[in-house]
């Protein structure tokens, strides 16, 4: 099958921002005034509500791997994180900013693949692209996106408000984003250890689900939206660094500890499956992994009872303690591990590059 290959530089950046706007205008937010074209985007505040924004970065070789991460998929997943950082607000997305940086070995056709993917993830959730910038980059590609939105004063969830006796709750399972990775990981060794041969095949049967977790996950917009309309959020974020790391983040905010128990929270099948082939504990990839973008909230123990109404598979996996910020695990053995930092990911470290 032929490949097209269109450089850039064919249709400029003016002729590039013209196919932007082309494939932007498939989905508008009626809040939107004024987007591509203008110097600015102008946006209609909704009267009794706040508005919530948020930043995030893609950067070749340190967010994502182009060896096994597609456009598609890149463009699905640059939306993806910004939206759940929405979610993780109990808000609604109103609009998109998208900023490029792109090499000149990157073709018309595969931006365009890119572009199409992010508008549709955006559209899916009402929220319009109204603009950004595109530059070139002398290493690589990287997509920046800035995202607002809205949400009701009373609706608003922030890290900071986790009350002693909260019940910790989490949606979903955890853990697969990172067994994802692990696979996409060990193929990309065989296929180097191999010389990198044309006719490679990966070995990709049976890890649909966590390949996916990791490449497009889901985005719980909808999920954290029911449960703020039913029930009083105190915290709330959205597990991207890992439980451990983003539990954290709810204890310092809120000067508060926690407490977990190993035998509630969340493993799918399929990551215990990835764990037992690399000799791995699979509750590390719960813990430290990352990218699962599941919601991880507390609430008055009253409340509790009320999340078996929604669709989300919500469960209890611990419970919010008096003391100075830290996390503990209770482990099924009996033995408990404590942490008082942020074990995962963090930019900066010394580690090898990917």
């Amino acid at each position: 099958m032929d490949i097209k290959y269109t450089p850039i530089s064919t249709v400029g950046e003016f002729g590039l921002v013209e196919k932007f706007a082309s494939l932007a205008a498939r989905y508008q937010n009626p809040n939107v005034i004024s987007s591509i074209g203008d110097d600015a985007a102008v946006l209609r505040p909704t009267p009794g509500k706040l508005t919530v924004v948020t930043t995030d970065v893609m950067v070749q070789n340190v967010h994502y791997d182009a060896s096994y991460t597609s456009m598609k998929h890149l463009g699905q997943k640059a939306a993806a994180v910004n939206l759940s950082d929405i979610a993780a607000m109990s808000a609604l997305p109103t609009a998109a900013f998208v900023s490029l940086g792109i090499h000149s070995n990157i073709s018309l056709e595969m931006i365009e693949e890119f572009y199409d993917a992010l508008t549709a993830e955006f559209g899916k959730h009402g929220c319009s692209v109204a603009g950004g910038d595109t530059s070139a980059s002398p290493v690589g590609f990287f997509a920046s996106v800035t995202v607002s939105g809205e949400v009701e004063p009373e609706r608003l969830a922030v890290r900071s408000g986790a009350k002693v006796g909260d019940v910790v709750c989490v949606s979903g399972d955890l853990g697969r984003a990172h067994a994802g990775l692990k696979i996409l990981q060990r193929e990309k060794s065989r296929y180097v250890e191999a010389g990198q041969p044309a006719d490679f095949a990966p070995d990709f049967e049976g890890f649909d689900t966590a390949l996916q977790k990791h490449l497009i996950p889901d985005v719980r917009i909808t999920l954290s939206r029911e449960i703020s309309e039913k029930i009083r959020l105190h915290s709330l974020i959205d597990v991207s660094d890992g439980l451990i790391s983003d539990m954290m983040h709810i204890c310092v905010s809120s000067g508060v500890a926690a407490e977990l128990s190993e035998e509630f929270i969340p493993l799918d099948p399929i990551t215990r499956r990835v764990a037992e082939e690399f000799k791995e504990d699979p509750l590390s990839y719960a813990l430290f992994g990352g990218e699962d973008y599941e919601l991880l909230f507390t609430i008055a123990e009253e409340d509790f009872p009320k999340l078996y109404s929604l669709q989300g598979n919500v469960r209890a996996i611990g419970r919010i303690m008096e003391g100075e910020a830290r996390v503990k695990i209770k482990r099924v053995n009996g033995e408990n591990e404590e942490y008082s930092g942020y074990p995962s990911y963090q930019h900066f470290a010394k580690r090898n590059s990917l």
